[in-house]
């Protein structure tokens, strides 16, 4: 892996790969190319984020201009990243149809795998949707949420659709809140149901022991799924696959896959905090007509509100528990509230997650409510 320093021209013979670490711009200026089966655009920059890896892949002889920002790196692979499997699994899921679960370890390449599919199903003619359950490192919302969407075209990410429906978890790690978060998972699901042919639900990485395996089953039994889809190897992924009455495949990850430390992980969570906090207003709101409430607590009305709440990242909720928008509480008092949000409407209950925020949005403290 090189390090970018100075604008680059990149050629590519057939059937060659670039991958490029963001963050960067990268634009294809001659030939043919696709990013996980979606068809690249010819002289269009296209952005890839800090700490993004994508694989642009030479379907004919091509010339790519790379222009690079601090951090940046790309290499050159003689072949594609995608492994032959990924196309089985998406003729199985085109074939089954209904809800399609993708399972696998942390950095295995879920959301990679998800939005291959994704193109894949989109190129055939069917009309999919995705349901983001990954509440440590979300794509279509940001970290602590679950969100779904329709996908109208190709995608280079999952980043690029917008949620349509989106839930407040207020963790980033489902193990305090399991029976809420597929509670609210089934929604989504519903909610898709009759407007798609096919519903790839993207997973959290969590599967390494018992009650991560429990978790997983009861999740795939409650949405009902037509198919699952184990990504990577492991004796981990093999008793998931071993235990599901639905139908499944095991699927190989990428050998490119990238593997990122704790610290990688924990600024990919900033990065989607900022991205649906940056521009927010301040917004007063008070305890008449709107209820405070813990994120693991769902039905309990917190009659007194609590100045040590002061920091943490909260849901702002309607009526029916759909997330408004993410918010941070700038300040508190026993009787109203100054809450940094995006959201364009009040909210009937504000929903305190279990995440400090500093004003830069970054994460200052974990699991200190309890």
């Amino acid at each position: 892996m090189h390090p970018v320093r100075t604008p680059v021209t990149l050629s590519l013979s057939q059937g060659h790969t670039v991958l490029l670490t963001g963050p960067g711009h990268i634009m294809l200026s001659e030939g043919r190319a696709e990013c996980y089966g979606a068809p690249i655009g010819s002289d269009t920059w296209i952005a890839v984020e800090a700490l993004q890896q994508l694989p642009f892949f030479a379907t004919d002889r091509c010339v790519f201009e790379v222009r690079p920002e601090t951090q940046s790196s790309w290499k050159e692979v003689s072949e594609s990243t995608i492994p032959t499997g990924w196309m089985e699994g998406a003729d199985v899921a085109e074939r089954q149809r209904g809800v399609a679960v993708i399972v696998g370890n942390v950095d295995s390449g879920k959301s990679s795998l998800c939005t291959f599919l994704v193109n894949k199903c989109i190129r055939d003619g069917l009309r999919v949707g995705v349901v983001d359950v990954d509440v440590g490192q979300a794509d279509i919302g940001p970290a602590t949420t679950i969100s779904s969407a329709h996908v109208s075209g190709p995608v280079l990410s999952l980043q690029e659709l917008q949620p349509e429906c989106s839930y407040f978890i207020g963790d980033t790690s489902p193990s305090l809140v399991l029976a809420k978060l597929i509670r609210l998972l089934v929604s989504l699901t519903r909610g898709l149901a009759n407007s798609v042919d096919v519903t790839f639900v993207n997973t959290d990485g969590w599967i390494g022991d018992p009650a991560a395996l429990r978790f997983k089953d009861e999740l795939i039994r409650a949405v009902q799924a037509d198919l699952v889809l184990g990504l990577g190897e492991g004796k981990e992924v093999d008793s998931l696959l071993n235990v599901v009455s639905s139908t499944s495949i095991r699927l190989s990850s990428s050998k490119y896959a990238r593997t990122r430390s704790k610290e990688e992980r924990k600024r990919a969570r900033e990065a989607g905090y900022r991205r649906f906090l940056l521009g927010a207003s301040p917004v007063s709101v008070n305890q008449g007509g709107i209820s405070l409430r813990m994120f693991d607590r769902p039905q309990q009305t917190l009659l007194r509100w609590n100045t040590a709440f002061k920091g943490f990242l909260t849901g702002l909720l309607d009526a029916d528990e759909r997330l408004l928008g993410i918010g941070r509480i700038r300040e508190i008092s026993d009787r109203d509230a100054v809450v940094e949000t995006k959201a364009g409407q009040m909210p009937r209950f504000l929903e305190i997650g279990n995440i400090l925020l500093s004003s830069k949005y970054e994460e200052t403290g974990y699991g200190i409510l309890h």
